[in-house]
């Protein structure tokens, strides 16, 4: 005598013949949330109305700015291009300072900024990241009467530029200074002039004089005057003991124009990339990206995670990790795994993970230990008709959502970490952000200027397909019943491959199966109301029994 018994239902391995599938484990899962053991319906996507996004064209990244706004349909920023956002850790902002790459130069906006003009195209203002060096070399002349008998102090003058946000530029160097160097004798005063003509797009206001003092062994530049952008010349009539404040930006450039990838660590620090080069910020200022904490790796970079104080390097070979807590003494290691990065925006940063699409599957990387997460699932051919080099992975509730576009017809999947569970779902969508005060995922989709809300809309009908049950002998199975919260429910049963039944299920009663005998035996479900018992048996008394 034999019963069929399924009151977990679990996700699918493809890779798995489906005789050899566990007796939870389906051929085919989709729409159904598997993670919650009972047979449920996701929910789909629902409209935000009145669209916040107005921008033209295929929008492929959003971003919902000002944290102090409650309404979710105010303040998105959006783009045709993929684009990386980090909101700044300044100390004293109150603008919400916010970084981005992706749309040209590396950028920054604020409230004032992004916000303020005609439109909502938002951003719709921003300057390029940090302080350009000055480029036009200052001269210097000496005024007053030197006192006699006196020793001359040599000195040479620079200077640097600095926005509106006090954030300042490396300084004014070349290898001839000899323009601004004069022999100073007590008595006399230097009359520093430097540009004035404004400068595109970073905002600069005002300029910082600093002078070079000597009698210890390395020389240093110490801060003389600060003074507007249009001031043209400066009398400098310190003496040397009046100086004290060292000049702290020698290192502080401008990141590359081609950088992107944008993350931020929780020690302050902004990471990006450009071909194989790993670029750090200062820690807690974004502006400054001084040249010798750059890394570089052996392959072309894809894209960047982080766990904690570690920076996760996804390239077109190997990843790398890199790790340290100040941007000075940051060491590389060789990730655990030989996985190369196909998809930029299948990275997710999440728990202790980063998440990313290889060609052999979805990998999971962790200091820890590594691993390909969907081994015992996919095989590499079913993995790569999924079509990974696509693949949009975002974080929602713990688990990684994601999104394809295939050959075979688009879609996604829901992979939870924990239980270690897939299902699909028929969903496509082009962009997500995860909304962590909303606590709400929200999505854009292919030609379409809609904002969407994850797992909001209408219960979707999900199709939960059991293993295939397999028998040494053929045998007889007489009737069947589907306990669930609410009816009805579609049940589909196949016997040696052959539909025997095609019911919509109303009520928990047993039913009665057409005779004949089989080796194979499996069940389909269909619908939008929990499951959470199914029973295929060969004799009412069985199926009493339980």
């Amino acid at each position: 005598m034999a019963v069929i018994t399924v009151n977990q239902f679990s996700g699918v391995s493809p890779m798995t013949p489906p005789r050899y599938l566990e007796n939870n484990t389906a051929q085919v899962a989709q729409n159904c949330p598997v993670w919650l053991g009972s047979l449920s319906s996701i929910r789909g996507i629902s409209a935000i109305t009145p669209s916040p996004l107005t921008k033209t064209g295929d929008l492929t990244s959003i971003y919902r700015f000002d944290q102090a706004e409650t309404d979710e349909k105010k303040n998105w920023f959006h783009w045709t291009t993929d684009v990386d956002v980090v909101q700044g850790f300044i100390a004293g902002d109150v603008t919400e300072r916010t970084y981005y790459t992706g749309d040209g130069n590396p950028k920054v906006t604020n409230n004032a900024l992004a916000l303020t003009g005609a439109g909502t195209d938002y951003p719709i203002a921003s300057y390029d990241i940090g302080v350009p060096k000055p480029t036009v070399a200052p001269t210097t002349a000496k005024t007053g009467t030197a006192s006699p008998n006196t020793t001359a102090e040599t000195r040479v003058y620079t200077f640097t530029y600095v926005n509106s946000w006090d954030e300042e530029s490396t300084p004014y160097a070349a290898t001839d200074m000899a323009p601004s160097t004069e022999d100073v004798y007590p008595g006399e005063s230097v009359v520093v002039t430097m540009p004035t003509s404004s400068l595109s797009n970073v905002n600069v206001t005002k300029k910082r004089i600093y002078r070079s003092a000597t009698g210890t062994t390395n020389t240093s530049y110490f801060f003389v005057a600060e003074v507007p952008l249009a001031t043209a010349t400066y009398t400098d009539s310190l003496d040397g003991d009046e100086l004290n404040e060292v000049l702290p930006s020698l290192t502080w450039v401008q990141p590359p124009t081609t950088l992107k990838g944008l993350v931020g660590m929780a020690n302050g620090v902004m990471v990006g990339f450009s071909g194989n080069d790993v670029y750090f910020s200062e820690p807690f200022r974004p502006f400054a990206w001084p040249v010798q904490y750059m890394q570089t790796v052996g392959w072309p970079v894809v894209g960047l995670g982080i766990i904690d104080t570690t920076v996760v390097v996804l390239t077109k070979g190997r990843p790398y990790f890199i790790q340290g807590s100040h941007p000075d003494s940051m060491v590389m290691i060789e990730a655990d795994v030989n996985q190369a990065c196909l998809s930029k925006r299948s990275i997710v940063s999440m728990g202790n993970y980063v998440f990313y699409a290889s060609p052999d599957g979805l990998v999971g990387l962790a200091p820890g230990g590594s691993a390909v997460v969907t081994q015992s699932m996919f095989d590499k051919y079913t993995w790569q008709s999924l079509s990974p080099e696509d693949m949009l992975g975002c974080m929602f509730e713990n688990k990684y959502v994601g999104f394809f576009d295939a050959t075979t017809g688009n879609g996604g999947f829901v992979y939870d970490m924990v239980a270690k569970t897939w299902n699909f779902h028929n969903i496509y969508v082009t962009g997500a952000f995860n909304d962590l005060k909303n606590d709400a995922l929200y999505v854009i989709k292919e030609s379409d200027t809609e904002l969407w809300k994850w797992d909001t809309g209408t219960a979707l009908s999900y199709t939960w397909k059991s293993k295939k049950f397999t028998f040494p002998e053929p045998k007889s199975f007489s009737c069947y019943r589907v306990q669930a919260e609410a009816y009805p429910v579609t049940m589909k049963i196949y016997r040696d491959a052959t539909s025997i039944v095609s019911l919509s299920v109303t009520d928990d009663a047993l039913r009665r199966l057409p005779p004949g005998l089989g080796t194979d035996w499996e069940f389909q479900l269909e619908g939008n109301t929990e499951v959470y018992n199914v029973q295929i048996a060969q004799s009412p008394a069985e199926l009493n029994a339980g």
